[in-house]
């Protein structure tokens, strides 16, 4: 029994060391761009980007998050993409400014 809760306690300090090193503020940022019918016109940059499966349509940021169009830039600490929908689903300190008609 005492075997058992020690390698449970093992396992939840090793996945909460990996993932705080992957979220690292100070890592290098991931980019993707995503392509529409106009043409590439999104970007997304995170210091952890991820494709959730089965669908693989469901883009994971997670740190240091910016998601850029022509008409905004939206900052957050994580967030979803949704490919099919167009929508974004951001927590934390989220961030939005719009641009201006030019």
């Amino acid at each position: 029994m005492k075997r058992a809760i020690l390698v449970v306690l093992v396992l939840i300090g090793t996945i909460a060391v990996s993932s705080a090193t992957q979220v690292s503020p100070s890592a290098e940022l991931k980019h993707i761009m995503i392509t529409t019918p106009e043409g590439p016109n999104i970007g997304l940059a995170a210091t952890a980007i991820q494709r959730q499966a089965p669908a693989m349509n469901i883009i994971q940021l997670k740190g240091s998050v910016e998601i850029r169009t022509k008409d905004m830039t939206l900052r957050a600490d994580e967030a979803e993409y949704n490919q099919d929908t167009g929508e974004i689903e951001a927590r934390g300190a989220v961030h939005i400014k719009l641009e201006t008609d030019r």
